[in-house]
């Protein structure tokens, strides 16, 4: 291990054994469904949860590396249902994004698939987010587990990252905290709806395949993105909005975009969602504390939302 490691390691056990301590003695199952992770990642991680005196446990093939992916589909779904059918497990916790969830999709078990039992992950986790739900499954929209061994160089960093993972924290315990929002086009009357949603360029990727987002009830659309162009978020924003039942959106929010490039930063982003919102009479908010930035609160797929006076709030 470098001496970097090391001291990112250490920086890690600070920051965040004592957050997650509420969750000691509870069992949580490990898997990369999606894109390779790095061993040393992992490793900061493991100590973390076990500094924790969280019953962490990693799937067999987690460490596999097949092209970019994290192992074949094949070994990425056998470690899916491996962690659903462990005893006692309380969670099962994504590694990474990256790019891989939807080739299970079709080829998940769901009887095996407990559904007291959340998945946790976000970016292209999204993908298996929006499947849970579709099968009335316990999906978790928060930061992957390998954001463990990654605290932040700054102090401002670190803080945004412990708060998050407070937040996963909470929502596992069941309690909820309500975010505000600030309003950027359409109509700011009060709405309630399921909260969907994830990483725009991956539900965008999804559109007519048969892990697309389904809109099957009123509905509050949370949107986040990192590292693209201003005209492709549009290009997939688009996509989006035309591929899914306008008349149960109630409202889209926007979370972090982070390392986007945008022309004036967020003011250009909203300038342009703002036009396509408004042409389909669709509410649009921002500042949602999600997303690749330091700052991704956990939030539950398909709870309750209800936007009012400036806040979002939403169910367990």
């Amino acid at each position: 291990m470098t001496s970097e490691s090391r001291q990112r390691r250490r920086a890690a056990l600070v920051c965040f054994s004592d957050i997650l301590s509420p969750l000691a003695g509870r069992r949580v199952a490990l898997i990369a469904p999606a894109g390779g992770v790095n061993d040393d990642r992992i490793d900061t991680m493991l100590a973390v949860l076990e500094a924790a005196g969280v019953d962490a446990l990693l799937g067999a093939h987690a460490r596999e590396h097949h092209r970019y992916l994290a192992g074949t589909a094949e070994a990425r779904l056998a470690d899916l249902h491996w962690a659903y059918q462990l005893p006692d497990v309380a969670a099962v916790w994504c590694l990474r994004g990256g790019y891989g969830s939807a080739h299970l999709v079709e080829h998940i078990d769901w009887p095996r698939i407990r559904s007291d039992v959340p998945l946790i992950g976000f970016s292209d986790i999204t993908v298996l987010l929006e499947a849970f739900r579709r099968r009335g499954r316990f999906a978790v929209h928060a930061p992957v587990a390998t954001q463990l061994a990654m605290p932040g160089g700054t102090v401002e960093e670190q803080d945004r990252r412990a708060a998050s993972l407070a937040a996963l924290v909470d929502l596992l315990r069941g309690r909820v905290r309500a975010w505000p929002l600030a309003h950027a086009a359409g109509s700011a009357s009060p709405v309630s709806g399921r909260l969907v949603g994830g990483n725009l360029t991956t539900l965008a990727g999804m559109a007519g395949t048969p892990a697309a987002l389904r809109l099957e009830a009123d509905s509050i659309l949370l949107l986040e993105d990192t590292g693209e162009a201003e005209f492709r978020l549009e290009r997939s924003f688009h996509q989006l909005l035309s591929s899914i039942d306008r008349d149960r959106l109630r409202a889209v929010c926007l979370g972090g975009f982070n390392d986007c490039r945008l022309a004036d930063g967020m003011r250009s982003l909203l300038s342009v969602f703002a036009e396509w919102s408004e042409n389909y009479g669709i509410a649009l908010y921002h500042g949602l504390p999600i997303g690749h930035g330091f700052a991704n609160y956990a939030w539950t797929y398909n709870a309750m939302g209800l936007i009012e006076a400036g806040r979002l709030e939403f169910d367990p």
